[in-house]
């Protein structure tokens, strides 16, 4: 399996790829001075960024990379560190253990190729307790004393960059090959036939969209919109986009935030005036699925609602002014990428037909540049359990489930 890397450098270089197996052999320098920045001369061996399958591992002190054979399929290990004894003292140390392996069909999403990631945080102080409370999804979270750190010979260091560095750097990130944008989990398919994917213009094999092969996880009597980037503005909640749930799918298109080391409102969704058309909204699953393309490694996030930051969707007044109610609490958050299905199952009061459905998306960062970028396609829905169009006998305009929709033919991400 590939992995891309930056050296953290003064004059910024696009990124590096290389298979898993040969990251035992690139340049190493020692461990930085504490306290020190990089970015002061071109020599490589420290580390800016690695990214596998869209994940960036970013911001921590050391990272470790090493084929991993699970099951009889080889994946990947990435383990990053923050141990640094100024800015993660004893008591607030932490380190990710990443598993990734290759993109596999799976049942839960009726057949759609996703990734399929694991993680094991170690941590300690309040960081281990509030995980330990709260762990996100396919995530294990073990006390810092019970980490044992990679060998040397995989271990890299990296190195903090001045902030007007680390966007030069970014911005050489997205001049890898030829294409000027940079790659998101669904790159990571060489080991898929030809007929999964589409071929661009210079040579990458990117996964085809999966629910217009009807690979999705249908529900019955349901009603569709699909997450777009069209600017729609919400009164009820102020997000960093704010954005429409259409009839019609997107094409591939993103939008990125940059958290940093806090938790950000990123963005918020709804239906145009006048749908669902609906004043009696059924007792019934409120699905959401995103499609996260890039996130940092220690990024979570879901679809919280407004009272509580929990997940949840949410019924909207026309005027998108407030919110009429919070619909349901459901699985815990989401790290890393691919498709990220919340299921909310809800019984709203009764409310007017032209209440809107809608819902935010929270992200909180570890470290300083952690960043989610969330992609727009057929793959990226919200629906619910509406028993006919309209819910209440009218007619309803878009296209519904099993409408074949135009697949993309780029990613731009992160």
């Amino acid at each position: 399996m590939k992995v891309l890397f930056q050296w953290a450098q003064q004059d910024a270089q696009p990124l590096i790829q290389i298979d898993a197996l040969d990251w035992a052999n690139i340049a190493s320098r020692a461990e930085p001075a504490l306290g020190q920045l990089g970015g002061t001369n071109n020599a490589v061996g420290w580390i800016n960024d690695v990214i596998i399958q869209g994940v960036h591992f970013n911001g921590s002190d050391h990272v470790a990379i090493q084929p991993l054979l699970v099951n009889g399929e080889i994946g990947i290990q990435a383990t990053s560190i923050w141990d640094d004894p100024i800015d993660y003292p004893p008591g607030e140390r932490r380190a990710r253990a990443f598993t990734f392996l290759p993109l596999a069909a799976s049942p839960l999403l009726g057949g759609a190729i996703n990734t399929r990631q694991t993680q094991i945080i170690y941590a300690e102080g309040a960081r281990y307790n509030s995980l330990l409370l709260n762990p996100p999804t396919g995530v294990l979270v073990l006390p810092w004393a019970g980490f044992v750190y990679p060998s040397n010979n995989i271990t890299r260091h990296q190195v903090l960059l001045p902030d007007d560095l680390y966007a030069e750097h970014l911005l050489a990130s997205r001049s890898f090959g030829s294409d000027p944008s940079t790659w998101g989990w669904r790159d990571w398919a060489e080991h898929l036939p030809d007929s999964e994917v589409l071929f661009l213009p210079d040579g990458r094999r990117i996964l085809k969209d999966q629910r217009p092969q009807g690979r999705y996880s249908p529900s019955e009597f349901t009603l569709t919109w699909f997450q777009r980037n069209t600017n729609l503005a919400q009164g009820w909640t102020a997000a960093t986009h704010e954005d429409s749930l259409l009839g019609t799918a997107g094409a591939g298109e993103t939008e990125s935030v940059t958290t940093n080391d806090a938790a950000v409102q990123c963005w918020a969704f709804a239906t145009p005036s006048g749908e669902p058309n609906s004043a009696n909204w059924p007792l019934g699953d409120y699905r959401v699925q995103l499609d996260c393309t890039a996130a940092s490694a220690g990024l979570t996030y879901g679809c919280s609602n407004v009272s509580t930051n929990s997940n949840g969707v949410v019924r909207l007044p026309s005027g998108l002014g407030s919110v009429s109610e919070d619909i349901g609490n459901s699985n815990g958050n989401f790290s890393g990428t691919g498709f990220k299905l919340t299921s909310i199952n809800g019984d709203p009061a009764a409310g007017v037909g032209t209440d809107r459905y809608g819902f935010q998306v929270r992200a909180t960062g570890d470290s300083h540049a952690d960043a989610i970028t969330l992609r727009f396609s057929a793959d990226a829905w919200a629906d619910g359990p509406w028993p006919s169009p309209g819910g209440d006998g009218t007619d309803f305009p878009w296209p519904q489930t099993n409408q074949p929709v135009q697949t993309s033919i780029a990613v731009i991400s992160y």
